[in-house]
């Protein structure tokens, strides 16, 4: 019987496999491929978080106070344009939501940080902290509303309570570092 193979240098060379022949480009646009997935999964949590806490209540709320409040339009020169939040944090416990975050504001004159503390308990957000810190060193309390609190005064201490033959009392004794003190730091 013949033989039906060819032999010697006649004989076909094994065709090589997908990998072997395109690992060189494979690899790095695999790379490249997951690189870029990355970044635009990044891209689309830092999106969303962005815009959600633009539409939360305590960022609307604390943006309108600022843009009425006539010492932040003197201070910034007018209308100024709300920058990306930093330092922020929002949590919600037991139904309550507690914000706080700073807000830089692009002003045409100067430039200024907004800073909010607000809590959340039912539909309305109440804030603990508001102002503006303006680059010059100015602040602007935003909750100062300049009229009269509600809460009556503390009481002074009448005057005939106090001893009027008091003499001031003397400053202790220097005491010497490491005997009859206690630890000092």
């Amino acid at each position: 019987m013949p033989s039906t193979m060819p032999e010697g240098d006649y004989a076909p060379v094994p065709r090589q496999g997908w990998w072997s022949r395109n690992w060189k480009w494979a690899v790095p646009v695999g790379c490249l491929g997951m690189l870029g997935s990355c970044f635009c999964l990044a891209a689309i949590a830092v999106g969303w978080g962005y815009s959600s806490f633009k539409d939360m209540g305590a960022y609307t709320d604390a943006i309108a106070e600022a843009q009425e409040d006539p010492h932040v339009q003197q201070a910034l020169g007018g209308t100024f344009k709300p920058g990306f939040p930093s330092n922020t944090q929002v949590s919600t416990r037991n139904g309550r939501t507690h914000a706080e975050f700073t807000v830089p504001l692009d002003g045409p004159k100067a430039d200024g940080n907004l800073h909010a503390v607000a809590d959340k308990n039912g539909e309305a957000w109440i804030f603990r902290t508001l102002y503006v810190q303006v680059e010059d060193g100015q602040r602007i309390d935003l909750l100062d509303t300049g009229e009269p609190s509600a809460e009556p005064p503390e009481p002074e201490v009448p005057h005939e309570l106090e001893p009027e033959d008091a003499e001031p009392s003397e400053p202790p004794a220097q005491k010497k570092p490491g005997k009859d003190t206690d630890i000092e730091l």
